[in-house]
């Protein structure tokens, strides 16, 4: 994975915004990864941001940095669900929530969301 995806279901001012996203830009440096864009588009509920690094990172790796940038902690925790289960598509932003018939799922029993599983 190269893109980072942050769920902030939050609207922060310009300023706060602005200081956001040095400060993980610096604290992805620091770490060893560096920004090459820094994407910002808004939803109902807040801002999702997509942070391009400048190379991939195992699936793992890239959760933890999604966790330490910001993300909802819910949404982390699903992911490494998905993660340790196998999905390959385990790093999902939705704009609307999507239900797909006859797909099986469990449900989070800390939050409610439901989450698919490989059959």
């Amino acid at each position: 994975m190269k893109v980072l995806k942050i769920d902030l279901d939050f609207w922060p001012p310009r300023p706060w915004l602005n200081l956001w996203k040095s400060t993980r830009e610096d604290m992805l440096q620091r770490l060893g990864y560096f920004t090459v864009s820094m994407h910002t588009f808004p939803t109902k509920r807040g801002l999702h941001i997509y942070i391009t690094l400048d190379r991939h990172v195992a699936p793992e790796v890239g959760n933890m940095l999604q966790f330490l940038c910001g993300d909802d902690h819910t949404r982390v925790k699903i992911n490494q669900w998905r993660i340790a289960r196998g999905i390959k598509w385990w790093n999902k932003l939705f704009h609307k929530v999507l239900y797909r018939r006859k797909a099986k799922v469990i449900e989070c029993w800390y939050c409610g969301n439901k989450i698919p599983v490989r059959d």
